[in-house]
């Protein structure tokens, strides 16, 4: 692609994320090829919509399963983490454990279907240390347009349907080691691959190989809505 430029190439990444971890006091994780975080709304999504939510989690881990990629789900994790089931666990501990897992993984996979993502720190530390994000976008709900660069932005009518082409696009994936690189003036999430040597834009590679799935923003589309249960929390209430 002539307008790629490389920021970050597999071994300059190498000592990138050593000197981030470092800052971090987390030199002493080790980043696994075959591990995915798989970000989940817990905080924020109400009760009747947790049934659909946790459906397409479940049908996501399904899928990396299916192509050697094993998912940590922040759902079935440590029952002190998950605010469903216990809120006495400290922020520091649940930002830091959090974070551990998100380094510990490649890839970083889940759906981007609220107004609010519910998981926008979690987003930032995968940008940050270069990891393969993948977003899933149902092409009937509008999102926020709060969206990071270097990610990979999937756009589906109905994922259950669709997983054949998402398990292809992950054996796909698994063929490059992740970089940065600019594609014109935008940050891009680079690919190189491991035989050919061969440097791409991950996400315009499967744009390419898979256009139906190219994620596109349309404005016309809702939103969905979310109501407080509990307004009166706000001291202005009454």
């Amino acid at each position: 692609m002539s307008n790629l430029t490389v920021a970050l190439n597999p071994e300059q990444r190498t000592l990138y994320l050593a000197e981030l971890l470092r800052l971090d006091g987390l030199e002493h994780i080790t980043e696994d090829p075959k591990a995915a975080y798989s970000p989940l709304s817990l905080t924020s999504t109400p009760d009747e919509l947790k049934p659909f939510i946790k459906k397409r989690q479940e049908q996501t881990v399904a899928i990396l399963k299916d192509v050697g990629i094993s998912s940590y789900d922040p759902a079935s994790g440590a029952w002190h983490l998950n605010p469903d089931i216990d809120l006495t666990t400290f922020p520091q501990i649940v930002y830091g454990t959090d974070t551990q897992k998100i380094l510990a993984a490649r890839f970083f996979v889940g759906h981007l279907i609220l107004p609010s993502t519910g998981f926008g720190n979690e987003g930032e530390k995968a940008r940050i240390y270069n990891r393969m994000a993948v977003i899933f976008v149902d092409e009937h709900i509008r999102v926020s347009r709060m969206q990071p660069y270097r990610t990979i932005y999937l756009q589906y009518d109905n994922f259950e349907k669709q997983c054949d082409d998402f398990k292809k696009i992950f054996l796909l994936l698994q063929e490059y080691e992740p970089g940065m690189g600019f594609n014109g003036t935008t940050p891009i999430l680079a690919g190189f691959h491991k035989q050919t040597k061969e440097v791409v834009d991950l996400e315009g590679l499967i744009y390419t190989k898979f256009p139906h799935l190219q994620y596109k923003y349309n404005g016309e589309v809702p939103i969905l809505k979310l109501r407080a249960e509990n307004p009166e929390l706000f001291y202005e209430y009454e």
